[in-house]
């Protein structure tokens, strides 16, 4: 019997990753991009947008514990919290596993995401029916401008920053991020491989600079991603971001306090990729 194999189609990364495939779940497409759930055997299921492996049942919790925990750890009291993208719910299912947060809005243009993780990723999307939790269906980008001091930690858990993404990454809407924080809020963003992404990266820290007072750069391996090694820009109106600020009393798989320091680069090799020299 002849392999069948899923082929990614990132046309933003040099290489491709090819996922063996026992079952295709769905195949369907939304106002806005096409959506595929295939079965790996070693992965298990895998939520595919555009022909772009998202997340998988093995691995997704690097991602996803690492795009939360970090800001939310870096902030004394992450009450109000707003999530932009993230229609899988894996970020919003580690969110709510602080207690002080009261309210998680997630904003996805996507609702056909959010009902196929629902479906076939239940244990990504438990957290939906949280009543702390409001789902809007809307423009994140539109969002965000109408509020003024009131989150305390913002994530950007968007796909790859190009195309309709793109202005996720822009200095202007980094200005409404900020206005939309509170005092000594705090945002994140995923900003792709440190190795096929250079550029991604340095022009999003450089954004990020002429917004904020504290702007730095953390990583984790996550190896259903080109390059594995994957970056997350961050930045904080008050706060320091490289160390916890509270005790971390949660049940995780792999983020910790000392993975919350670890993650984050050091300084020298920090400044090689600001000013170009890597």
């Amino acid at each position: 019997m002849m392999d069948v194999f899923f082929i990614e189609r990132d046309p933003y990364a040099p290489i491709r990753h090819c996922y063996p495939v026992s079952k295709i779940l769905y195949e369907g497409k939304s106002e806005y991009q096409e959506i595929m759930v295939i079965e790996s055997p070693h992965f298990g299921r895998v939520l595919v947008l555009d022909g772009v492996a998202q997340c998988d049942e093995r691995f997704e919790f690097i991602y996803h514990e690492f795009i939360s925990h970090v800001p939310l750890f870096a902030h004394p009291k992450p009450e109000d919290i707003l999530i932009i993208g993230g229609g899988d719910g894996g970020a919003l299912r580690e969110v709510l596993k602080h207690r002080e947060v009261k309210r998680a809005v997630l904003v996805d243009i996507d609702r056909q995401v959010i009902e196929v993780s629902k479906k076939f990723f239940p244990t990504m999307a438990v957290a939906f029916e949280d009543p702390r939790v409001i789902v809007l269906n809307e423009d994140g980008y539109k969002y965000v401008q109408d509020y003024e001091q009131e989150f305390d930690v913002i994530i950007v858990d968007s796909t790859d920053p190009v195309g309709f993404a793109h202005v996720l990454t822009t200095e202007e809407f980094f200005k409404y991020v900020f206005r939309a924080l509170k005092e000594d809020g705090i945002y994140v963003g995923q900003t792709e491989s440190i190795h096929y992404h250079t550029d991604i990266v340095r022009r999003v820290q450089k954004s990020l600079r002429k917004v904020f007072p504290i702007v730095d750069l953390y990583t984790a391996v996550i190896p259903g991603y080109a390059g594995y090694w994957w970056t997350f820009s961050i930045a904080s109106k008050k706060h320091p971001v490289r160390e916890p600020s509270r005790d971390v009393n949660i049940q995780t798989k792999l983020y910790s306090a000392d993975m919350h320091r670890h993650a984050f680069l050091p300084e020298s090799f920090y400044q090689k990729i600001l000013s170009g020299e890597y």
